[in-house]
């Protein structure tokens, strides 16, 4: 949305409520929802394939498409497999690795990874418990957290009791949000385990509007959701001074429902310390419980900026983590329950094609995970959108790539996050590099009977031959690694990138190979991590 178009929106809500207030409970259009069903099963060879489990949505009266009960499946995490002998191999830059077990930095939660979207998102027909593909996809990373909100949610208003469609759709996407719309994000919720955060318009309707639609949401599926968000970004409206008044009347209403929980304030990049930390001082003092998780977003840089390149995904950025520092600063004085990064990705405005849709982007993806976790967050959402949705700029940083609310291709950042869940969840402890070879990382999590070491290598040129020193006597140690064709390639394609030597399909079908036998020696273990990607180590002691 342009400054301007902003601008106008604003006025529009502070001097004529009354007239949208009314046109706010227009009747949407579609059908409703549709039941859910299994998920499908793996491919062929390799070990791993698709999360299984039976699949259901929450119980409802509203639409044409009846929404069926069902039992909600336990994700299925692919089984390791038994190591082989192969893999990388070479000499590369040396570098030592040390874990230090003892001293514990962060924490990794099952809903650590999510994806954020457009609030159009939810009336496409897409996030529906029938949509077994995308259900599939989302399985094989735990529980990943929805959030929606984005632009799109100042101009998606509540329509009220009413339909919405049973098959995904694409433009023009529908800007009324129904009843039917809400069921089918609670069915799809409840399809694959997963928490939502709720964002509803701050910018152009009257307080009661909005309230109301959270009021219908904490009743459909009061378990499934972590908080509403009032609106998206308003910093670029006014500073939070300008916008308490308005902001807390919003809040009185809305929690009001029963169960209902405020996130936010969800606020740019640029205005962590100008805005997100005196709102959370503000609203911890003004409704004490009642703030679930202070959000806060961050890109990169602007997508076609100088700043939008390779060199600047190569490394994570002082600018990046200073927010992260301020947020769980915030998060701390006030007492908080927590912090996420609730909508984030490589370059501002939709992506830059050739580098958010590439393996850097992936590579990227698992350092800023990382550092959000070392930094005390409990999560990320990586957004995502379509064409048509927030303007008609194409979407090419999103993990999932959809067109018409239809899964089209798995991206190289979805790799990433893969990457990511599979080492496991728990405690994230100390790591100390210690080499000349340029944007080298390492990280390790100890988790349930292993440690697993996450060596990540974003140099186009030098591979790195890495000693990982656990402190204790390692039995034995495997590697699965993300990697692009050619090696070296940090732009390589969706077509071109595997993690553990297969890709994912549309269907969550992932035939993943076995992993590679490690040499151990005493407390250490040595991998060879080649140019342009990263190797996920499993450690047994």
């Amino acid at each position: 949305m342009s400054s301007r178009s902003l601008s106008l929106t604003v006025f529009l809500y502070r001097f004529a409520g009354a007239v949208l207030l009314t046109a706010a409970f227009t009747s949407g259009c579609g059908s409703g929802t549709s039941p859910g069903g299994p998920i499908g099963g793996g491919g062929t060879g390799g070990i791993a394939t698709s999360a299984g489990g039976t699949t259901g949505a929450a119980g409802g009266t509203t639409g044409l498409c009846a929404i069926s009960g069902g039992s909600t499946g336990t994700p299925a995490t692919p089984e390791w497999g038994t190591p082989v002998t192969g893999g990388p191999s070479g000499t590369g830059t040396t570098a030592t690795v040390t874990v230090d077990p003892s001293t514990t930095v962060g924490t990794i939660g099952a809903d650590f990874t999510g994806f954020s979207y457009e609030k159009t998102h939810i009336m496409n027909g897409s996030l529906t418990s029938n949509n077994t593909n995308m259900i599939a996809l989302y399985s094989l990373l735990g529980s990943p957290m929805v959030r929606l909100g984005a632009n799109d949610v100042e101009r998606c208003t509540w329509a009220g009791t009413g339909t919405a469609p049973c098959q995904p759709n694409g433009q023009p996407f529908n800007f009324k949000v129904t009843t039917g719309g809400v069921d089918q994000l609670c069915g799809f919720l409840a399809a694959t385990g997963s928490k939502a955060i709720y964002g509803v318009n701050f910018q152009v309707v009257l307080p009661p509007v909005s309230a109301a639609e959270a009021a219908y949401v904490m009743s459909a599926c009061p378990s499934s959701i972590v908080g509403i968000e009032i609106g998206n970004e308003p910093d670029k409206f006014g500073s939070w001074a300008d916008q308490t008044t308005a902001y807390e009347k919003f809040a009185d209403a809305i929690l009001a429902a029963p169960g209902a929980l405020l996130v936010g304030p969800a606020c740019t990049s640029k205005a962590d310390v100008t805005y997100a930390a005196p709102f959370a001082d503000s609203i911890a003092v003004k409704y004490p419980g009642k703030l679930a998780l202070l959000s806060q977003h961050s890109y990169v840089a602007a997508a076609n900026s100088s700043g939008c390149s390779v060199p600047n995904l190569q490394i994570t950025t002082t600018q990046l983590t200073d927010i992260f520092d301020t947020i769980e600063a915030a998060t701390t004085k006030n007492q908080l329950p927590g912090w996420r990064m609730d909508e984030n990705n490589t370059c501002s405005g939709h992506g830059q094609q050739g580098l958010g849709d590439t393996l850097i982007a992936g590579l990227w993806a698992i350092d800023y995970m990382f550092e959000v976790a070392k930094r005390g967050g409990s999560g990320i959402n990586f957004h995502n959108g379509e064409t048509g949705m927030d303007g008609t700029v194409p979407f090419y940083y999103e993990p999932i790539k959809e067109n018409g609310g239809v899964v089209v291709q798995v991206q190289p950042e979805y790799y990433g996050m893969l990457l990511f869940t599979q080492a496991g969840t728990g405690p994230m402890v100390s790591t100390t590099v210690t080499t000349s070879a340029q944007y080298f990382t390492a990280w390790a999590i100890k988790t349930d009977g292993f440690t697993s070491v996450v060596l990540n290598n974003r140099n186009a040129s030098s591979d790195v031959s890495a000693t990982v020193d656990l402190g204790s006597a390692v039995g034995s140690a495997s590697a699965i690694y993300l990697q692009g064709t050619p090696t070296g390639n940090l732009t390589a394609a969706a077509g071109s990138v595997t993690l553990a030597g297969a890709q994912v399909s549309v269907a969550g079908d992932w035939p993943r190979n076995a992993p590679y036998i490690q040499t151990v020696s005493g407390n250490t273990v040595s991998v060879y991590v080649p140019a342009a990607s990263a190797a996920l180590v499993r450690v047994l002691q």
